[in-house]
């Protein structure tokens, strides 16, 4: 089981501000999509800067990589506003629940990114935010600043996109 307390303390040292989080793990979690992919709601593929001659590309693992976007091949802070700009996705001021809105951040540490977390809209989760752990699991947490901390750095740039 996915979301057993010995993996529940695996998340919890390298995530500490979990520990009084009531986050869950997800149990359909799979290592074919990153935490950029999750964040706009793509599940097939694995979101990483790759030359257009190379795109997509199939890893070992039988892994679908592809950068499905026009701007540079980094993953930095700049580029990945520019990803989630062509997503519709503005820049706002925080990650509270806004009605109508699908939100999402970035992640920051040493002045660069490191990863994404959205926030759910559905009716169940409303207000609680997701994050894709790299190839590990998918989990649910309250906050976007559980997670930060040695691992991601800090939540730094919000952004959201009207649902209508």
């Amino acid at each position: 089981m996915l979301d057993s307390p010995i993996n529940r303390n695996e998340i919890i040292k390298v995530f500490p501000g979990l520990k009084n989080d009531k986050f869950f793990k997800i149990e359909d979690s799979s290592p074919n999509y990153n935490c950029i992919a999750w964040a706009a709601h793509v599940t097939d593929c694995w979101w990483d800067k790759l030359p257009h001659g190379n795109r997509p590309s199939i890893r070992f693992d039988g892994v679908k990589v592809d950068w499905p976007f026009d701007v540079d091949f980094e993953f930095s802070t700049r580029v990945l506003i520019e990803i989630f700009t062509q997503l519709s996705f503005v820049i706002c001021e925080d990650g509270e629940y806004e009605d109508g809105f699908k939100k999402v951040v970035i992640y920051e540490k040493d002045a660069e990114a490191t990863h994404m977390a959205r926030q759910l809209t559905n009716s169940t989760n409303k207000g609680i935010w997701t994050s894709k752990l790299g190839g590990w699991f998918r989990i649910t947490h309250e906050s976007p600043l559980t997670i930060e901390g040695n691992a991601y750095g800090v939540a730094t740039i919000f952004m959201k996109k009207s649902m209508s």
